[in-house]
């Protein structure tokens, strides 16, 4: 049984409401604008796109596939024809494990008191390791260490990751089938992420059944706690509405069809004692025959009438699969998941031309194919209507996107400590021995749990979007919420926050505080600037530059603010001496002579309209 009691469910926001309110802004402005952009496609074609196929369209593909653009995916697609180009992002990534990244965070005696049992070696999985079974861990919340050592997992590989949609397709996942996975701890946390990146390549439907089963879905939506004869309704409204077929008009079930699918999968739950302090990573989820509702469960004409016949003993478990095979029997499930990828992959406005010459086709798509969303996506992605003039540079970046795009551009794993001390700022490059660099050792280990499980994090955080914490079990409102969408990633707010973090490369990312200041991660400029064709030729340079970053041209003015940015009372001729010199010798006086302007123009350009979209 569940050691947690049901709570009382809040009364829910209208976030639409509440965004329009705090910004001020004109609705039905809003709602023309969005659909005046997709109203301008001519192209409505599933047909193989046989066009140019060239620098644009690569980048196209690849802003709506990876999460967060950059240099190292453009040159793998330099060379490939469309076709290619889909096999490769098509391929699935590697899974592994998260590791011990947190040894520093604690002493002997805390790790004892919260996990009762030796710690493993720092660089070593972990997820078998229980809690200790004692109040104080519990009102820890499990120990964040272990949470964050698993965030900053995922967020490094999806900064490491393959030139795959398969990240990308994992926030699509959980994006739509959300659940706040920590609540029950790091095991059961684990086990909806591994569930989420197997599902991505495999059937939905298949996914569908595995995630009912997920231990933090079983309390998310309180299915552990349904009883036979008070069947909660949560889940049941849940997997119809947000999951398979969708919401009223579209799909036409009825409240006793919600009901009904109450009954059937009453009798499941999990063990919450063996999940929490027990070895292993079984996900402890059992079926409880006795408290599964034996009768009959007859449904409405939506589902043709269909009656699942109430079973006793353990063969109740089998109306599970019933019941998902009855929801992927309608044609609105395929159609429902269809619009859900072209909205998360396209653009989030439907049209009637939409709706009848990409949906419905794409849906079919989806039935041949064992419900594979990556045999959808092979079809619209390499479709003449993904590559129509009107797609390309019309959604806003989600802040994962956003974030992640400007690290991986400047790879910043590949940065050095620096260290401002109130008077001048000390780079672990030329200052090793600097004590607020010895104090800590970094290693690519450590450096992971304080860049992506707490910096990018809490970024995202501030931006709207914290992976594992959706607002809702509806995910976040940008992704599907009319007529706003996209617009929600920007308010006063969320802009201010984006700002902030385009100060990340003029003070470098917070790894941890030394005396009363903090050490950082700066990106290595040598590096970077190495990596561009001629970046001594600033017209080149800034042409390549905004090629690479922007989601669209940037005007002459904005150039020319630029050019201001970088070189100030300089001439092209002076730009061309200081980096040939800095490259042929990249010293500390050679860095600091071009340092400073090159943060202010990366600030700048990553202040760009045309950076925050794709």
């Amino acid at each position: 049984m569940s050691k947690k009691t049901k709570q009382n469910q809040q009364t829910p926001i209208d976030l639409v409401a509440d965004f329009y309110s705090q910004e001020k802004l004109d609705l039905d402005q809003i709602v023309r604008a969005k659909k005046a952009s997709i109203q301008s496609v001519v192209n409505y074609s599933l047909a193989p796109y046989t066009g140019n196929f060239g620098f644009d369209q690569k980048k196209h593909l690849l802003n709506r596939t990876m999460v967060g653009l950059c240099k190292r995916h453009l040159d793998d697609l330099e060379n490939l024809n469309l076709q290619s180009a889909l096999d490769l992002i098509l391929t699935p990534e590697l899974f592994d494990e998260p590791v011990n990244n947190y040894y520093h965070q604690l002493t002997s005696a805390e790790y004892e008191e919260l996990y009762n049992n030796e710690d493993v070696p720092a660089g070593d999985p972990f997820i078998n390791r229980p809690y200790a079974n004692n109040s104080s861990a519990e009102l820890e919340q499990f120990g964040h260490e272990r949470y964050t050592a698993i965030v900053s997992w995922v967020n490094q590989r999806i900064y490491k990751q393959n030139t795959s949609i398969h990240w990308k397709l994992f926030v699509f996942l959980h994006n739509l089938v959300p659940t706040r996975c920590f609540d029950l701890g790091h095991k059961a946390a684990f086990l909806y992420i591994k569930l989420l990146f197997e599902a991505c390549f495999g059937s939905y439907k298949e996914f569908i059944y595995q995630v009912t089963l997920d231990p933090s879905m079983l309390d998310f939506l309180n299915l552990a706690l349904s009883q036979k004869d008070t069947p909660d309704e949560n889940y049941a409204r849940e997997v119809q509405e947000l999951f398979t077929v969708g919401k009223r008009p579209f799909a036409q079930f009825t409240e006793k069809d919600v009901r009904e699918i109450a009954r059937a999968l009453v009798g499941w739950t999990y063990d919450y004692e063996k999940l929490v302090f027990s070895e292993g990573t079984q996900s402890h989820v059992f079926f409880q025959d006795h408290n599964h509702d034996i009768g009959d469960k007859a449904f409405s004409s939506f589902y043709n009438n269909q009656t699942i016949k109430g079973k006793s003993g353990m063969d109740g478990q089998e109306e599970l699969q019933e019941v998902v095979d009855m929801l992927f029997d309608t044609e609105e499930s395929g159609i429902y998941l269809c619009r859900r990828l072209y909205q998360f992959f396209v653009y989030p406005v439907l049209t009637p031309e939409i709706e009848s010459q990409i949906i419905s086709p794409l849906a079919q798509v989806f039935r041949d194919n064992d419900h594979s969303l990556v045999a959808v996506l092979r079809v619209l992605l390499g479709s003449e209507h993904f590559y129509d003039a009107a797609i390309p540079n019309s959604i806003i970046k989600p802040p994962i996107d956003f974030n992640m795009g400007m690290l991986k551009e400047l790879m910043i794993t590949e940065g050095h400590r620096v260290y401002w001390d109130g008077k001048e700022l000390h780079n672990e490059q030329f200052t090793p021995n600097h004590p607020a660099f010895l104090e800590v050792e970094i290693d690519q280990t450590t450096l992971s749990y304080n860049l992506f499980g707490q910096s990018l994090h809490w970024s995202c955080y501030n931006q709207g979007m914290q992976l594992f914490t959706p607002p809702n079990v509806s995910g976040w409102p940008a992704f599907y919420q009319e007529p706003v969408y996209d617009m929600f990633w920007i308010n006063s707010s969320t802009i201010k926050s984006r700002k902030q973090a385009a100060h990340w490369f003029r003070w470098g990312l917070w790894l941890y505080s030394y005396e009363d200041q903090g050490v950082s991660l700066k990106y290595d400029l040598f590096r970077y600037l190495s990596t561009y064709q001629n970046p001594a030729d600033f017209e080149d340079f800034i042409e390549e530059f905004n090629q690479r970053l922007c989601g669209a041209a940037i005007n002459e003015s904005t150039v020319q603010m630029l050019k201001n940015e970088l070189l100030g009372n300089l001439n092209d001729m002076h730009w061309e001496e200081y980096i040939t010199a800095f490259l042929d010798d990249p010293s500390n006086d050679s860095l600091s002579s071009i340092q400073w302007r090159f943060d202010n123009v990366l600030f700048r350009f990553f202040e760009l309209s045309v950076y925050h979209i794709h």
